[in-house]
């Protein structure tokens, strides 16, 4: 009688520069008799290595991020297509039934929700920003600024009326008046902050954020109701507020195609959105320009 018998040789040769794909090569006897037993063909199988990763729930590597070719600036200016409006001030100097009057009456405390210059019509207090956080942020402007941001009172008016911090930065509170004032802010994401400030803190009282927000929040003084400002934490530095001329500048944008959004505080919309996909191709090493101009009636919000 003649015995049949089976011998198999298992060996996993790695293929590709990350492993991810292996040969599985068998070898062995089937079914030869004692004598002459001859070897069956090699049977080459490919198998995905990280088959089993996605099984247990592993992640497979997607590699390295995309090296940007060089990094550029946005700027422009954003301007009104309209008559600028002539907001009236919320104190007027001399009211004699304001709060604090001695203080807070002493002159004119401007209406900031729409600040338009009559030589350009450049709106101020504009915000721009990226959404989300880029995978290359440029060496130079990755670390979060140790230098705090400055967040003054005067003529019970915050100063300046929006403020942009990057998470973890430090944020102090002054107060130039010599009556006591509140900061009250109404974030999504941080903790609120709810504290007095005392008159003529020059020290400042810090203010803190450690996450970011999808847009600008509103800061109120509950003790001086006209007050009003907003802040801006980020996780990212590709965001600006435009000046009294209504000119911006983000630099060190890696080249490419950017998608922003651009805010403003009496656009009518819940968001208060002028833009919600702001397309920007940067260019490498030299200045992208991009003004924007938005008619009087997207800016009939509170």
């Amino acid at each position: 009688m003649n015995f049949r018998f089976s011998i198999f040789d298992f060996r996993f040769v790695p293929t590709g520069s990350s492993g991810g794909v292996a040969s599985l090569i068998a070898a062995g006897l089937l079914f030869g008799g004692i004598v002459g037993c001859q070897p069956a063909s090699p049977v080459t199988v490919r198998v995905l290595a990280d088959a089993s990763a996605a099984s247990t729930g592993g992640t497979v590597d997607a590699g390295p991020a995309t090296t940007p070719e060089g990094y550029g600036n946005f700027v422009g200016t954003v301007t009104l297509n309209g008559n600028a409006p002539q907001l009236t001030p919320v104190v007027k100097a001399g009211d004699a039934g304001v709060k604090d009057r001695e203080v807070c009456g002493v002159m004119d405390v401007p209406d900031e929700s729409l600040v338009v210059n009559p030589a350009n019509k450049g709106i101020a207090n504009v915000v721009l920003f990226l959404e989300k956080k880029p995978a290359n942020i440029k060496a130079d402007l990755a670390a979060t600024p140790t230098d705090p941001v400055i967040f003054d009172q005067k003529g019970c008016r915050f100063l300046p009326h929006v403020s942009i911090v990057r998470i973890n930065q430090p944020l102090l509170i002054l107060s130039a008046d010599a009556v006591a004032h509140n900061t009250h802010t109404f974030p999504n994401r941080n903790n609120g902050f709810n504290q007095a400030i005392p008159a003529n803190e020059r020290k400042g009282v810090p203010c803190p954020y450690s996450k970011p927000e999808a847009n600008p929040i509103e800061v109120k003084c509950d003790l001086h109701t006209w007050m009003k400002a907003y802040h801006f934490p980020v996780d990212h530095p590709y965001v600006a507020v435009t000046d009294a001329d209504g000119k911006f500048e983000i630099k060190g944008l890696p080249a490419g195609k950017h998608v922003f959004k651009v805010w403003q505080e009496k656009v009518k919309d819940s968001s208060k959105l002028l833009e919600r996909k702001l397309e920007i191709t940067i260019e490498p090493d030299k200045d992208t320009t991009k003004d924007l101009s938005y008619a009087s009636g997207a800016f009939s919000g509170g």
